[in-house]
């Protein structure tokens, strides 16, 4: 398989759980933007599960923007640069094992193995994450992570000013 030449920027997690929503926000913000690099798609990915894996094949990099509990000062901002040889390794039908009943519940993590045991993991991934303060119903983000999408959204565009080294 021929890896794409275009670049993803997916935003995970549901809009309708306070802080959870970040991920969406940031590509509603990314996506109101007229500056977004020939070759990139913004979308987002909600909660998409291993649903996305099989398109991943599509890009050369993939930027992933979703929430994260590290137990950090809410509106944090994290970089992980994940090279495919660091997911594990799995049979297809041993990665679909792993995941849990639902596709809804598929965490990110499980999403890359799945893909690297389908052959679809781009070389380098990268997520962008934000500390999260409450993830509770309501459509409303959390101050502090509200502040961090305009954050996330430049880190994301210097991403891409560099992304011919993917």
């Amino acid at each position: 398989m021929e890896r794409g030449k275009k670049i993803l920027v997916a935003g995970l997690g549901n809009e309708y759980m306070g802080d959870d929503g970040f991920g969406p926000r940031v590509i509603e913000a990314l996506m109101a933007r007229d500056d977004l690099p020939e070759g990139v798609e913004a979308r987002d990915a909600g909660l998409c599960g291993v649903t996305l894996a099989p398109e991943l094949n599509d890009y050369k990099l993939v930027i992933f923007v979703d929430a994260v509990q590290r137990g950090e000062k809410p509106g944090t901002i994290y970089r992980n640069e994940i090279k495919a040889e660091q997911v594990e390794v799995r049979k297809p039908e041993e990665a679909m094992d792993f995941f849990t009943f639902s596709v809804h519940e598929t965490r990110l993590e499980e999403l890359l193995i799945f893909a690297r045991a389908i052959g679809t993991l781009p070389p380098t991934t990268i997520v962008i994450g934000c500390e999260v303060r409450e993830i509770t119903l309501g459509e409303t983000l959390s101050p502090e992570v509200d502040a961090a999408v305009p954050r996330a959204v430049e880190l994301i565009l210097d991403e891409l000013s560099h992304s011919e080294k993917y």
